[in-house]
Formats: C-alpha cells, sequence, structure tokens
C-alpha cells in the first residue's frame, strides 16, 4: 500500500478536508478527517498545498467521474454515487427518482442509505437530493450548506 496523505483546502462552501492516495481521492468533509478507511498503521502524511491543488484540478474537472476517487463502497452506493455525478449544478432529484434511475424503484431507503454513506462531501453531489415532499431532508455538514 502506497502512501496516505491529509490536507485541508478553502472551497467556496468553507474549508475542506482531504484525504487521498495514489489512486484517488478516499474522502472529503466539512470537519477535520480521521480516515474511514483502512490506512495501515502510519497516519497520513500532511500535505495542505497539495489538498489545495487537488481541490482546484477537480473544480476544473468537468465533469467530474467516479476515477477520480479512490472510494471503498459496496457496488450499489458506488452505482449511487456515480448517478449523483450526473446531476448538474443548479439542480436537484429526489431519493425515488434516483432509484428509478438506477433501475431500483423500490430500493428507495437503501438509496437514501448510499446518498447518506457518501465520503466526498460536496463534491459528489448528495446535497443535491432531496424528498419527494419538497424537503430538503438531511445533510451530514449541515442543512445551510444543502440548501446553499
Amino acid at each position: 500500500m502506497g502512501n496516505i496523505y491529509s490536507g485541508r483546502a478553502k472551497s467556496p462552501f468553507g474549508e475542506l478536508w482531504l484525504i487521498w492516495d495514489d489512486s484517488g481521492i478516499r474522502e472529503v468533509s466539512f470537519d477535520k478527517l480521521l480516515p474511514r478507511a483502512d490506512v495501515g498503521a502510519s497516519a497520513p502524511l500532511q500535505d495542505d498545498a497539495r489538498a489545495d491543488q487537488l481541490l482546484k484540478e477537480l473544480l476544473h474537472a468537468s465533469p467530474l467521474r467516479m476515477d477520480c476517487f479512490s472510494l471503498a463502497g459496496t457496488p450499489f452506493q458506488r452505482q449511487v454515487w456515480t448517478r449523483l455525478l450526473a446531476i448538474p449544478p443548479g439542480a436537484v432529484t429526489t431519493y425515488q427518482a434516483l432509484a428509478n434511475d438506477i433501475g431500483r424503484p423500490k430500493a428507495v431507503r437503501a438509496v437514501a442509505n448510499a446518498v447518506g454513506a457518501n465520503p466526498i462531501a460536496w463534491l459528489i453531489p448528495c446535497h443535491r437530493v432531496i424528498r419527494s415532499d419538497g424537503g430538503l431532508g438531511g445533510y451530514r455538514w449541515g442543512v445551510e450548506r444543502k440548501r446553499a
């Protein structure tokens, strides 16, 4: 296993913490991160300058693709996260529509759980998914950020 890195970067919505390896970004959070994925015995190496550079590169990548990330997740979660990347900026969808889009119309709760398990804050846009009644629903990093 190669090195694991962590660092802070400034985003339009506040400071982000990133964790990455040679394969891609593993986690992004608005909170200081402790890696959820197994990173071996050593702590991540701190590199704020590289984190800032990675975020800038991602912001200029259009569209973002799953191969930018090094994510641990089930095939179902990865299917949901891939579909999230297809939601255009400024658009929203519902958990039910997302379940329909991936061909699993009865799996709304499982889709909602996969959306909630998204380890890549803001870049894999789980904040663009709302309830069928139009309510915002929850967001790990606060409803105010989701509304923005």
